[in-house]
């Protein structure tokens, strides 16, 4: 899943790339948002008389403006939108999966097959204790090392 403020074009390309990167299908969620969503938010928690209500009054725009656009999506490993995306509006993204793309990207991008060269990498995890920080003295007075 790929949570945005609002999945505007930087956001779809970089949940699009998840999806080739990863071989899976990528939940752009995005938030819609008006300002009038704003004021009632904050007199939903029960506070009146709060002093944070008038900065909140005061900020510019009309209760239809839109603070943020949406564009929630679903998205296939073949970077294809299967669901959305859905600009401008509120509502809910239904999509029905086919698995087969996963893999058949695999033919394309696949990190963990064909790529994968144990005569060549390993990768080995040291569960021990690690210190995140080491400081080493380059051996002149008042270091250490």
């Amino acid at each position: 899943m790929a949570k945005w403020p609002a999945v505007k074009d930087l956001h779809q390309l970089a949940s699009r790339h998840y999806a080739f990167e990863g071989q899976c299908f990528v939940l752009a969620v995005g938030t819609f948002l008006r300002f009038s969503d704003v004021l009632e938010g904050f007199v939903s928690l029960g506070v009146p008389g709060s002093p944070a209500s008038a900065p909140l009054e005061r900020l510019p725009g009309e209760p239809g403006t839109v603070i943020h656009i949406g564009g929630s999506a679903v998205i296939a490993p073949d970077t294809g939108h299967v669901a959305g995306p859905l600009f401008d509006a509120a509502g809910i993204l239904t999509a029905e999966l086919d698995l087969a793309l996963v893999t058949e990207g695999h033919l394309a991008m696949d990190t963990d097959g064909h790529y994968a060269r144990p005569d060549v990498f390993r990768l080995e995890v040291d569960e021990r204790p690690q210190r995140g920080v080491i400081f080493r003295g380059g051996g002149g007075p008042g270091t250490k090392g």
